[in-house]
């Protein structure tokens, strides 16, 4: 399972005058989860952990709503086009599509798994023993 990724609008809504302007990371003091965003956190995370309480011990979570909290840049916001284009479009804060987190999100998925087949393979030594 993976968590969500968090918007990062600032001054309203997408639809009500928010924007994400930001060009670089934050640092881990430079944000945090509040009111709706993190009651939805909240929800993955405990919804996680009783699947686990019910014996399903093959399931993994990658927390990616932490990490790319701190990762307003990813997106393209109001840089989806052209400055002088005449389109008229939110400014998008929800895709993630430009190069750095989502290639975070490879990254990590890549070390999970690499960690279930250690976990998997010590199992069947273990077995052979």
């Amino acid at each position: 399972m993976r968590t969500f990724a968090p918007s990062h609008f600032e001054g309203g809504d997408w639809n009500a005058g928010g924007d994400c302007v930001r060009r670089r990371p934050v640092g881990s003091n430079g944000t945090v989860l509040d009111g709706q965003t993190l009651d939805m956190y909240m929800t993955q995370v405990e919804e996680f952990r009783a699947a686990e309480r019910r014996g399903n011990r093959r399931m993994r979570v990658m927390d990616a709503t932490q990490m790319m909290l701190l990762r307003p840049d990813g997106h393209p916001s109001r840089y989806g086009h052209w400055p002088d284009e005449k389109v008229v479009l939110y400014n998008d804060c929800v895709h993630w599509c430009l190069p750095g987190p989502i290639d975070s999100w490879a990254d990590v998925l890549h070390h999970m798994l690499k960690m279930e087949a250690r976990r998997w393979y010590q199992e069947q030594k273990k077995r052979m023993q």
